[in-house]
């Protein structure tokens, strides 16, 4: 009995675990370049001087890191997969949903499809970022890198933008390109 209840405890503790990650990352060839680039608006808010300043997020540490650029890739592979880019942009920040509808996206991407990419593999190695990701003088988060998988190496770059403090994908570039 006792033992049922303490993996009842620790699925639970589990499964917690499991939400808040998500929830703090829903936030999103040959040398194919597949991309959808749009300069971020403006600042995320405005607020006056009367209102207390709103937390601004901070830029994450190395594994918070990996778990938003493996969940915005491993989005990508899936629409790449089914062809259904909805799930892609309705994760994304409101900007890039304003920016990108599903046929947009699947136009966007429709060289990788076609080519047979295949990023899910990236789950297999840590990602190797170039340059510090870093948030700009707008808010937003940059980061760019790759993941050493063979025989292609899977470039990125990332935007992701604060909503509801939770980073939620604002631009995604993504390419492969033979190791050198």
């Amino acid at each position: 009995m006792r033992a049922a209840r303490r993996r009842r405890a620790n699925l639970t503790r589990f499964s917690y675990t499991a939400v808040v990650a998500l929830a703090v990352t829903i936030v999103p060839s040959g040398t194919t370049m597949a991309e959808t680039k749009k300069e971020p608006a403006g600042p995320v808010e405005q607020i006056s001087s009367n209102t207390p300043a709103a937390p601004r997020l901070m830029v994450p540490d190395s594994q918070g890191l990996v778990v938003l650029i493996q969940n915005s890739l491993i989005a990508l592979n899936h629409a790449n997969l089914t062809g259904n880019y909805s799930v892609l942009r309705d994760l994304a920040a409101p900007g890039f949903q304003k920016l990108n509808s599903p046929k947009q996206l699947a136009a966007t991407f429709a060289n990788m499809r076609t080519s047979g990419v295949n990023l899910s593999p990236i789950v297999l190695y840590q990602p190797k970022l170039v340059g510090d990701p870093a948030i700009d003088d707008k808010g937003f988060l940059r980061m760019a890198g790759f993941y050493e998988t063979q025989p292609l190496q899977v470039h990125f770059n990332l935007v992701f933008q604060p909503v509801a403090a939770v980073w939620r994908l604002f631009e995604i570039s993504v390419w492969t390109a033979v190791m050198p």
